[in-house]
């Protein structure tokens, strides 16, 4: 399928205002939050559903635009690359949910425990992680060129997110906190120290 020079340059701007957007977001809004409260308000955790679910719209803005879907081909071993890497991607996700525990405190609203026990010995933010493989296992399954600029953007964002919560963690729980970064890496490292 091609794209008009516009619609692409269209797209790379919505996605940089969004990165931008984003960053001010958590660099204002979720850190002042957090130093005004201690933790999340309830309606500002679940705001950063909306950063992400319009990031997520973005991702397939392109399908909204055109119905004349093509049906994109890969090889066997791309597919199976694709749904090894997607299998594993939702496999962290899950182990990184439950293993944090209730809605509430995933959404930053009760952090009044540290977790350093199950996935989160292998990764410090293991959603992050999972949510950024299955983009990428989507991006060998559907080869695209909106699918990389959305996994680059997503990667922008999502280390903004967690560079404040670092910042909310470290004032929580001092030095505890340092020293779980001191063993367990920002995103992935195996094996555990």
């Amino acid at each position: 399928m091609e794209y008009e020079i516009k619609f692409v340059l269209f797209y790379l701007l919505l996605q940089l205002i969004l990165i931008t957007c984003s960053y001010f977001y958590y660099n204002n809004f979720i850190k002042n939050v957090y130093l005004k409260n201690g933790k999340l308000t309830f309606l500002a955790g679940f705001s950063q559903f909306g950063v992400f679910f319009f990031h997520a719209f973005l991702l397939y803005f392109p399908n909204f635009l055109f119905t004349n879907w093509p049906a994109i081909e890969v090889g066997t071993i791309s597919f199976l690359t694709g749904f090894i890497v997607c299998s594993l991607s939702l496999l962290i996700l899950v182990l990184g949910f439950i293993t944090l525990g209730p809605f509430l405190r995933t959404m930053g609203v009760n952090s009044s425990e540290l977790t350093i026990k199950g996935i989160y010995k292998y990764s410090r933010n293991p959603q992050v992680l999972g949510y950024g493989l299955l983009m990428a296992g989507c991006g060998v399954l559907w080869p695209s060129w909106y699918i990389f600029v959305g996994l680059v953007s997503y990667g922008f964002i999502a280390h903004r997110m967690i560079l404040t919560e670092e910042l909310h963690m470290e004032s929580l729980f001092a030095d505890k906190y340092v020293s779980y970064c001191n063993k367990t890496p920002r995103y992935f490292r195996y094996p555990p120290e």
